[in-house]
C-alpha cells in the first residue's frame, strides 16, 4: 500500500509539472500573439509594413500575417503599387553583361562603372598585409562578419555530387572539409516547404566547371551569381544558356534576391524585412567581399536588402548580390563557426556553399 501511495504521489507531481509547463507555453503563446499584433495594429505603419516583410521571408511562418491581416493587406504591402510613371524594366534590367578583355562593360564602353580589374594577389594584401581579412559588422538593428578576400581565385561554388529528391544537402563544415577550406558561407536558396527542406533539391540555377549541376538552359532564372574563368562575379536575372555563354565557371541562384550593386551603382528602395543575410560582392580591383548578418536574435534583429546593399557599396563592391538567408546564413573560419545561426533546432543542410581555398 505504502508503494501505491508513494508511486501515486510521484504521478500527481509529474502531473502538476507537466501541466505548469503547458500553462506557461499558452501563456507565452498567447503573449507573443498580443505583441504580434500591437506591432500590426499599433500606431506605426513602418512597424507593420516590416513585420510582414521579415515574417513573409522565413519558410514557415509565413501565415502569421494572415492572422491579423487580410489577404488583400497583405498583398498590398509584400506588392505596394509604384507610383513612378517610367516604364516597368524589362525582364533582363539586372542583367550584367560580361566584361570585355581589358575591363569594359558591354552594357557601357565609355564609363568604368562595373569595371574589374583583377589585380596581382601577391600585390593586393591591403593595409593588414594580408590576403584575407575578417572584420566585424554593426548596424543600429543588426551586427555580423565581413570577409574580404583579395584573391578572388581563392572564393569557388561548393556544390553536392548529385542532385534530387533521393538526395540530400551538406551542413556548411561538411562542404568546408569537402573542398578542404579555410572557411566559407551558405550560398544559393533550396527546395525548402514548411521549412524542412534537407537540400537535396536547389531553388533554381546550378553550375560546375563550365556546366550546369541542376537546372535548365531554356529556363529563365532570377538572381544568379556566378564566376568567370577570369574570377570575375557576374550578377544578374539571366536563362541558363545565358550563363553558359557568358562563360560561367560556377554559379547559383537566389530568388528573388535582389541585386545589391550594378556596375558600381547602388540599388535602393530593395525592400525586405529585418532578417539574417549573406551576400556576395566584388571590388573594382577583384577582391571579395562576403558578408553574414545575424538576425532574430535580441541583440541583432537582422538587416533589410537596404542595409546589406549599402555596406556592400561603401566597401567598394561594384557587382554585388544577395544569397540565401534567414536559417541557413552562416559563416565558417579557420575551423570555427563564427556568426550564430537562427535556426532553433540547428544547422541547416544546404545544396551550395561559397567556400574560400587554402
Amino acid at each position: 500500500m505504502r508503494e501505491r501511495s508513494a508511486a501515486g504521489g510521484i504521478f500527481r507531481v509529474i502531473g502538476r509539472i507537466l501541466l505548469i509547463l503547458l500553462v506557461t507555453i499558452l501563456l507565452f503563446a498567447v503573449f507573443l500573439l498580443g505583441v504580434m499584433g500591437v506591432l500590426i495594429h499599433g500606431p506605426s505603419a513602418e512597424a507593420e509594413r516590416l513585420f510582414v516583410l521579415s515574417v513573409n521571408e522565413t519558410s514557415a511562418l509565413k501565415f502569421l500575417p494572415h492572422i491579423y491581416l487580410s489577404d488583400a493587406q497583405v498583398d498590398a504591402i509584400l506588392h505596394p503599387v509604384s507610383t513612378s510613371t517610367d516604364d516597368e524594366p524589362s525582364p533582363d534590367d539586372n542583367f550584367v553583361e560580361m566584361p570585355y578583355e581589358d575591363g569594359r562593360t558591354v552594357e557601357d564602353e565609355n564609363t568604368n562603372a562595373g569595371q574589374v580589374v583583377v589585380a596581382d594577389p601577391s600585390e593586393n594584401t591591403g593595409e593588414s598585409g594580408e590576403w584575407l581579412e575578417v572584420v566585424d559588422i554593426k548596424g543600429s538593428t543588426f551586427k555580423g562578419k565581413l570577409m574580404i578576400i583579395r584573391d578572388p581565385s581563392k572564393v569557388v561554388v561548393g556544390t553536392l555530387d548529385a542532385y534530387g529528391a533521393n538526395y540530400h544537402g551538406l551542413y556548411l563544415y561538411e562542404f568546408i572539409d569537402k573542398y578542404n577550406a579555410i572557411g566559407g558561407t551558405n550560398a544559393g536558396g533550396f527546395y525548402d516547404p514548411g521549412g524542412g527542406g534537407n537540400g537535396g533539391i536547389p531553388d533554381g540555377l546550378v553550375m560546375r566547371d563550365g556546366a550546369i549541376a541542376y537546372g535548365n538552359p531554356g529556363t529563365w532564372y532570377l538572381n544568379v551569381i556566378g564566376f568567370d574563368a577570369d574570377h570575375i562575379l557576374h550578377v544578374g536575372d539571366m536563362s541558363g544558356q545565358q550563363a553558359l555563354d557568358l562563360g560561367l565557371m560556377s554559379a547559383v541562384s537566389f530568388s528573388p534576391g535582389p541585386v545589391l550593386v550594378k556596375d558600381g551603382e547602388l540599388q535602393t528602395n530593395l525592400g525586405g524585412g529585418m532578417n539574417p543575410r549573406t551576400c556576395i560582392g566584388q571590388c573594382a580591383d577583384g577582391t571579395i567581399l562576403l558578408m553574414v548578418i545575424e538576425g532574430r536574435k535580441p541583440d541583432s534583429m537582422g538587416a533589410t536588402y537596404d542595409d546589406i546593399a549599402k555596406i556592400m557599396y561603401d566597401r567598394g563592391a561594384v557587382n554585388a548580390a544577395n544569397l540565401d538567408g534567414g536559417s541557413s546564413s552562416l559563416m565558417y573560419y579557420n575551423g570555427e563557426q563564427i556568426t550564430r545561426g537562427s535556426n532553433i533546432i540547428g544547422m541547416r543542410q544546404m545544396s551550395t556553399a561559397i567556400l574560400i581555398l587554402n
